[in-house]
């Protein structure tokens, strides 16, 4: 598996093909330009599943409707600082749990990882747990490529 981390990118269109895995967070967010803008999703879609994975703190997926996952914004939002062995273990596990998901499910071949809620730069032990997930447990997933969003 190719991992890239690269600066954010979003204008481009060398990413449509490529399942997102975001933050589930509505409103104005990468969710909702992943989900509205690029695939025509209804804003109350986004919203919705935004709700479901932040109420259930659950990782979850838009697939097939659009090839978009996402995790709880929580570990943005709430743990941004954070260094917690529990918190970054859990974001890890929601990871996995997407991993798994796209395994027998998503079948994506190419994942783009975006996990911006600002214009600020993503947290670096949050890439690096993606990174260490994608490492260990990600040749099973099915996924041959990933670009991680800094």
């Amino acid at each position: 598996m190719k991992i890239t981390r690269t600066q954010q990118d979003v204008g481009s269109g060398k990413w449509i093909g490529w399942h997102i895995l975001t933050v589930g967070e509505a409103g104005f967010s990468m969710l909702d330009v992943y989900g509205r803008h690029w695939h025509g999703l209804d804003l109350q879609v986004i919203e919705q599943f935004a709700e479901r994975i932040n109420q259930n703190n659950e990782s979850g997926s838009l697939h097939p409707r659009a090839p978009i996952s996402a995790v709880p914004k929580c570990f943005f939002r709430d743990y941004a600082d954070s260094r917690n062995p529990q918190v970054l273990g859990e974001f890890r596990r929601h990871i996995a749990e997407f991993l798994d998901a796209n395994r027998t499910t998503i079948h994506a071949k190419q994942l783009l990882v975006d996990l911006h809620v600002s214009d600020q730069p993503v947290p670096t032990q949050y890439l690096d747990a993606v990174e260490e997930v994608l490492r260990s447990q990600g040749q099973e997933s099915g996924i041959e490529e990933v670009v991680i969003f800094t």
